[in-house]
């Protein structure tokens, strides 16, 4: 008996864990589809859930390394059932760069050309603190000569 039940509890664990494995890929393919000729760099799984009832799920942070003289561009796909949009921001220590969310409105990406090679902060929460999931992709989309950055 003690076998049979370990055999359904394994058994739907591993359809539980390849349902949400499915979910998340497709995000990641919708959001290399939406990379366009971008050269891929690095992608992001988020997932935020609220801990309790009224408690604001927060956000997940991230650390990228940017090269100087190149310009990048950030995309986000949310999950379906999400309640809202991710928004994704990029700082540079306290000072905000660049978001897909600008004056009320979301974008699907936005870009970015890195004026000094370091590490950056990637920060993605929902708005009014909602749980939700999303992908996001990091690509380059063009390197720059020192020439063609002084404007």
């Amino acid at each position: 008996m003690k076998k049979l039940l370990f055999s359904l509890f394994f058994l739907f664990s591993m359809f539980s864990l390849t349902g949400y494995a499915q979910g998340g890929e497709d995000l990641l393919k919708l959001a290399l589809k939406d990379m366009g000729d971008g050269q891929y760099m690095k992608d992001f799984t988020i997932e935020l859930k609220k801990a309790k009832k009224d408690v604001k799920t927060g956000y997940v942070k991230f650390s990228v390394i940017l090269n100087s003289r190149s310009h990048y561009k950030f995309n986000v796909v949310n999950g379906s059932s999400n309640a809202e949009q991710a928004i994704m921001q990029l700082y540079d220590g306290d000072k905000l760069l660049v978001s897909n969310f600008e004056s009320g409105k979301h974008y699907k990406s936005c870009e970015f050309i890195c004026g000094k090679t370091k590490v950056y902060n990637l920060i993605f929460s929902f708005k009014g603190g909602e749980e939700g999931t999303a992908r996001a992709v990091l690509s380059l989309v063009k390197q720059y000569s020192e020439a063609e950055m002084k404007f």
